[in-house]
């Protein structure tokens, strides 16, 4: 992460401009731009107003929550700053407020003290109640300023709205929103502080380091340490939730939400990932819970902060209701039937591939199986050793996946002919099996590319005549899979591919017959990609200078494929 590099490093009232977007996009929504608010322009007002906020740079929190069922008025401080008592006032004005209002805080000093003040002049206009959120199970109770407000802000949010939605009264409102906040706990954990737009020295975690504990304003967290396995470090953030100092106490056979919140950073992929591993180690602890509501993404962010938190709320009958209320908030997940939710294992299937066709082998394609193992296992080795060098040009050049989804490959193959998973009848039942382990295990334009070569080489070994012997057989075969090749693909010679190794490859060896001579000039094809210019693939879309530097680089494909071959001749040979 490079700190302070932002596209609105420039951009005079960002946070102004970026809740003018809102509106853009949502057409229920009005902002008084002197004061920040937003609030919801349409819907019931013969209800309890809920209204919330706090300094900028958690989006969606908080008013991407505004809508029917959550909440009605949000008040927006700078990046990280609470807004002032002025400005919440200001808010309280925005709507009718017959029923009263309800205020839902996060714990911290700034938003405690200004929406305290503003409810304190707001109560001559009407009922004013005041819940304070403060959720974070990393900090001691006991301390002067207390626990802080986090992500689970957000499930009170929900069942406050949902409730006055239904029209009940201030008192009950606040009732639930006050038993939602007092049954939430959750804990954050990141790879690195978030970039502030703006903020000049910025200092970052050390390489190989993560915090546990950390608040929503980058502020420190409570431990930092070495980066461990994601098993690890999910385990020490229930730790946290779990432990005796934690803001709730959950018991054997209790029923919980579950909500992932990514911090800002992270890829959906990623959180994903984290999310399953949560879900799994809270399914399987020794106390029972049973997850009955799971909820990820980003809810409470930190500008672009590389971490994720966990929240945990205890449920009864009451908060399950209003959490499955329905709303129009934008942020808000979408909810699903769950009334009849069947385990995750028993809705994965597994594939059984269809029978092959029947196949006698033919004398001439019959080849020792040891040869074949050696082979598989020595062109391991090779693309292990290269890899480092495939991924750092293809980082250069394309996306970076060159050199891992061959390793990928070439492990699987490896793995097979290891685990007599390789059908070795002759060679063409062989290549048949590589195929299909190619197909499996790579993908990218490279897989697709071997898949149709080798599938094609397939139906070329079981057509030729072999009466002019294997070579022969291997010449017309090659030849063949490669016209059949060229008729799914544009690329050709000069083209910055790996058909620059691949085509004089087989070209040398269909008309010589000679495999060494045949390989040397795919070696020289991928040499002299260095001075091509792309017109295929990634490549093409890079500007020259990038290409040149250092004298030129490698198509990472090309590479590849030349590895493979100088592997094969070499063993061959030997």
């Amino acid at each position: 992460m490079v700190f302070g590099k932002h596209f609105i490093g420039d951009v005079k009232a960002p946070v102004e401009k970026a809740l003018k977007c809102l509106l853009e996009v949502n057409p229920t929504l009005g902002f008084i731009e002197s004061h920040k608010v937003v609030y919801k322009r349409t819907g019931k007002s013969d209800k309890v107003i809920l209204i919330s906020g706090g300094g900028s740079g958690h989006e969606p929190a908080h008013a991407a929550f505004i809508g029917d069922g959550m909440l009605d008025v949000v008040v927006a401080g700078d990046i990280y700053a609470s807004p002032s008592a002025a400005q919440i006032l200001v808010g309280l004005e925005a709507i009718e407020r017959s029923k009263g209002t309800l205020m839902i805080v996060k714990n911290y000093t700034g938003d405690k003290l200004n929406f305290g003040l503003a409810a304190q002049k707001a109560r001559a206009k009407g009922d004013v109640s005041v819940v304070f959120v403060n959720d974070d199970a990393s900090l001691d109770a006991e301390s002067l300023v207390g626990r802080r407000g986090l992500a689970g802000t957000v499930f009170v949010h929900k069942a406050a709205g949902a409730a006055a939605a239904h029209g009940l009264q201030l008192s009950e409102v606040t009732r639930i929103a006050q038993k939602v906040s007092d049954n939430l706990a959750t804990v954050a954990v990141s790879l690195d502080r978030c970039s502030v737009p703006g903020r000049t020295d910025q200092e970052g975690l050390p390489a190989g380091e993560i915090e546990y504990g950390l608040g929503i304003h980058n502020e420190p967290g409570v431990l930092r340490t070495g980066i461990s396995d994601l098993q690890t470090t999910v385990s020490k953030v229930l730790s946290y939730l779990l432990s005796s100092s934690s803001p709730i106490s959950l018991n054997p056979s209790d029923q919980i939400a579950v909500m992932i919140n990514n911090m800002g950073g992270l890829s959906i992929l990623e959180l994903n990932v984290i999310a399953e591993e949560v879900f799994q180690q809270v399914s399987k602890t020794n106390h029972g819970f049973k997850i009955l509501r799971k909820y990820i993404g980003p809810f409470m962010t930190s500008l672009d902060g590389p971490g994720f938190s966990v929240t945990l709320l205890k449920l009864d009958d009451e908060t399950i209701k209003l959490l499955d209320e329905p709303t129009n908030a934008p942020a808000w997940p979408k909810q699903f039937d769950l009334s009849h939710d069947e385990p995750v294992e028993s809705r994965i299937s597994r594939y059984s591939a269809p029978e092959k066709p029947a196949y006698s082998s033919k004398n001439h394609l019959i080849v020792t199986p040891e040869i074949l193992t050696q082979v598989a296992s020595a062109i391991l080795k090779r693309i292990q050793k290269e890899e480092p060098t495939i991924t750092k040009y293809d980082s250069i050049v394309g996306d970076g996946d060159c050199g891992t989804t061959l390793l990928k490959g070439a492990t699987a193959i490896h793995e097979a002919f290891q685990n007599n998973k390789v059908d070795t009848t002759d060679i063409s039942t062989v290549f048949e099996s590589i195929s299909e382990i190619v197909e499996i295990n790579m993908g990218g334009t490279s897989g697709a590319i071997y898949g149709i070569f080798l599938n094609a080489l397939v139906n070329n070994l079981r057509m030729v005549d072999g009466g002019n012997g294997l070579k022969s057989v291997f010449q017309q075969s090659l030849s063949g899979a490669l016209q059949e090749l060229c008729t799914y693909t544009l690329a050709r010679k000069g083209h910055r591919t790996l058909m620059d190794t691949l085509i004089p490859f087989v070209e040398t060896f269909e008309k010589t017959g000679d495999l060494k001579k045949a390989v040397a000039e795919g070696a020289k094809g991928c040499e002299d990609t260095k001075k091509m210019e792309a017109k295929l693939g990634r490549a093409s879309y890079v500007n020259a200078e990038q290409l040149e530097r250092d004298g030129g680089v490698v198509d990472p494909g090309a590479l590849g494929l030349k590895c493979i071959l100088e592997v094969l001749e070499e063993e061959l040979a030997a």
